[in-house]
């Protein structure tokens, strides 16, 4: 059974009352996430039953934004479940602005980055942590490079940003996502897809 993680297909166009990020580094965004939190609607529906989700991103040769996601049914060794597709900037002035497309799914979806964690995880020095909602604040996806550090360091400041943004409606409320230390998580991986025609090939 697929779900839809992360990266979620919203099929709508007009914007809501919130703001996006106003930079967004690409390459700080690429890599692991684990999933802390979703909206209540998301976990009944796509993610039904699933514990464990992450997200792996990765860069195309033609510059979209590769996508991998994936998490475990019932239980955090249960039965992997996965996703792929492709994100992409559609406005340089507005690089928290993403659109969105999952295999599988026929239309287009937003995927809008509305707070990032400041980019001190790692070597690296990637985001610590990322809020994304779609173009009408329905959905909702709480990101995280490393889950106990976000527990201990940015679990409050997060809920506090969510409730003040209204994240707070029945639709729209952070649901806790299961991460455990017994998760069997999949190796990281780019998705599948390095160009468009490629993509188009297994389509």
């Amino acid at each position: 059974m697929k779900y839809t993680v992360f990266l979620v297909a919203v099929f709508f166009s007009c914007a809501f009352g919130i703001d996006t990020v106003p930079s967004l580094n690409v390459t700080k965004y690429l890599g692991r996430w684990y999933q802390m939190y979703a909206d209540p609607a998301v976990m009944e529906t796509s993610e039904r039953n699933a514990v464990c989700v992450t997200a792996d991103y990765s860069l195309r040769k033609d510059e979209k934004i590769g996508v991998l996601n994936r998490g475990r049914l019932y239980t955090p060794t249960g039965k992997e479940s996965s996703i792929t597709g492709y994100a992409y900037m559609t406005d340089p002035n507005e690089p928290g602005k993403l659109t969105l497309h999952l295999d599988g799914v026929p239309f287009l979806g937003s995927y809008w980055v509305v707070k990032l964690g400041p980019p001190t995880f790692g070597e690296k020095g990637l985001y610590q942590y990322s809020v994304v909602t779609d173009s009408k604040q329905i959905m909702l996806f709480v990101l995280t490079r490393d889950v106990e550090i976000f527990k201990s360091q940015y679990d409050e400041e997060v809920r506090s940003f969510l409730k003040e943004n209204g994240f707070t409606h029945f639709y729209n409320k952070p649901v806790a996502t299961l991460q455990d230390k017994k998760c069997l998580y999949g190796a990281e991986k780019p998705s599948p897809y390095q160009t468009v025609k490629e993509f188009l090939r297994y389509e």
